[in-house]
């Protein structure tokens, strides 16, 4: 296969960038793909296609405008950030999403945030029509709003969204949720749960969002039609920080404590799945026991 065959996974040496990688491994696709990194090479499987691209300095874009298919999860997750900077906050979700786009033609997967739902209470649905009230809700809303523009005016062939709530597994960040839980076990301090641990996770495992990233890829890539959809990604079933942080305690005892406030952007809302759901039956897939899924991911940390 060809260079300009491949599928380029931009953002490909981060959190979600890995699981993609070892769900391309496992099904045996290493030729059809070929993943970006900017500083961390090392985070990219050696067996696999790799390039460097920094889209905030315009180098190495050539690849992308070689590819018929992209997924996109590059980006700052960084919701502090957005709020001390929003500035640069901008310039790591949306202008180098622009960089891309000036040169991509192809079809997309775009890894969004339900931090689009800011401000809102209960189950939503993508077609709401709501202004996120935190910064970083703010870039991401701005960065979907470009893509479907981009897709409307026939920038983009294809284009479809998905609006992650929460991921969790291998290579997410040690001040993360479940890796401070885990931290706690070993005897390494208390876990301290704000906002009365009220606010709503509905978490997937990484693999399981790679696997739906991967899946929709090709659907998207085999499409003769104009295509814009987005998708609400997270776990059908409403699930809180106290529940995932009770439910570990029973696995693995740790101390945890319970604060009823200090909590800066409190997640009263999630995503409704029946689009999801449906998404899903025509992929060929079913969401993973969630509770197994987290116990095991535990336990790998403990054991570390």
């Amino acid at each position: 296969m060809t260079t300009m065959e491949k599928t380029v996974v931009i953002g490909g040496s981060g959190f979600i960038g890995q699981a993609i990688q070892e769900q391309v491994g496992k099904k045996g696709l290493d030729e059809n793909f070929v993943f970006s990194y900017n500083k961390n090479a090392a985070f990219i499987d050696k067996r696999l296609h790799r390039a460097r691209i920094n889209l905030l300095e315009k180098t190495n874009l050539e690849i992308i405008e070689r590819s018929p298919v992209a997924i996109y999860v590059a980006g700052s997750a960084d919701h502090g950030l957005a709020q001390r900077s929003p500035s640069v906050d901008l310039d790591l979700n949306v202008k180098a999403f622009l960089h891309f786009a000036e040169r991509f033609r192809g079809s997309l997967i775009l890894l969004s945030s339900q931090a689009v739902y800011y401000g809102l209470e209960g189950e939503v649905r993508e077609n709401v029509d709501h202004i996120s009230m935190i910064p970083y809700g703010l870039s991401k809303q701005m960065t979907e709003a470009y893509a479907m523009h981009f897709c409307r005016t026939g920038v983009l062939r294809n284009l479809w969204i998905f609006r992650l709530m929460y991921a969790f597994g291998k290579g997410e960040k040690s001040r993360r949720l479940i890796p401070r839980c885990a931290d706690a076990s070993r005897g390494h301090g208390n876990v301290e749960i704000l906002g009365g641990g009220r606010s709503f996770m509905n978490p997937l495992p990484a693999w399981f969002v790679a696997q739906v990233l991967l899946g929709s890829a090709e659907r998207i890539g085999r499409t003769n039609d104009s295509f814009l959809e987005v998708t609400n990604l997270c776990y059908p079933e409403k699930v809180t920080v106290g529940d995932v942080v009770g439910f570990l305690s029973r696995v693995r005892n740790f101390d945890y404590s319970v604060n009823e406030g200090g909590e800066d952007w409190p997640v009263r809302f999630w995503g409704n799945t029946e689009k999801l759901c449906s998404c899903l039956r025509k992929l060929k897939l079913k969401v993973p026991n969630v509770w197994k899924e987290l116990e095991k991911y535990f336990i790998e940390l403990i054991e570390e």
